[in-house]
This record gives structure tokens, C-alpha cells and sequence, in this order.
């Protein structure tokens, strides 16, 4: 976070946005679309949803500490 200057609650919560989203989000559809996984997008969803809101409450936790 400091070598992105992200230094506000603001910022951290853009940064964990995009992460979850752009990343995360991204990359747990990838692993969805597999004919093992009987319901993908209810599971990309689910997943994508814990991930979104973990990058985002650790974002937060760097910029605060």
C-alpha cells in the first residue's frame, strides 16, 4: 500500500474493489466454467462475493494499521 501511495479509507477501498473485482472476481469465474462444478455461476457468485469482500476488508486493514 505504501508503494502505491494509498494512504487513505477511500483509496484502500477502490484498491480492494478492483482487486476483488478485476482479479479475484475474474479469476474465480475462470475456475468456474468447468463441467465438474454442477451450478457455476451460483458458485462464482458465492465465491466471488467471499473474495470481494475479503480484499476488500484487508485493504482496509492496511491502510487503518
Amino acid at each position: 500500500m505504501a508503494v502505491l501511495r494509498i494512504d487513505s479509507l477511500a483509496g484502500a477501498l477502490v484498491f480492494g474493489l478492483v482487486v476483488g473485482v478485476g482479479y479475484l472476481g475474474a479469476n474465480t469465474v475462470t475456475i468456474a466454467i468447468n463441467p465438474n462444478f454442477p451450478r457455476p455461476l451460483q458458485y462464482a457468485l458465492v465465491s466471488g462475493g467471499y473474495n470481494l469482500v475479503g480484499s476488500v476488508l484487508v485493504s482496509t486493514v492496511l491502510v487503518v494499521l
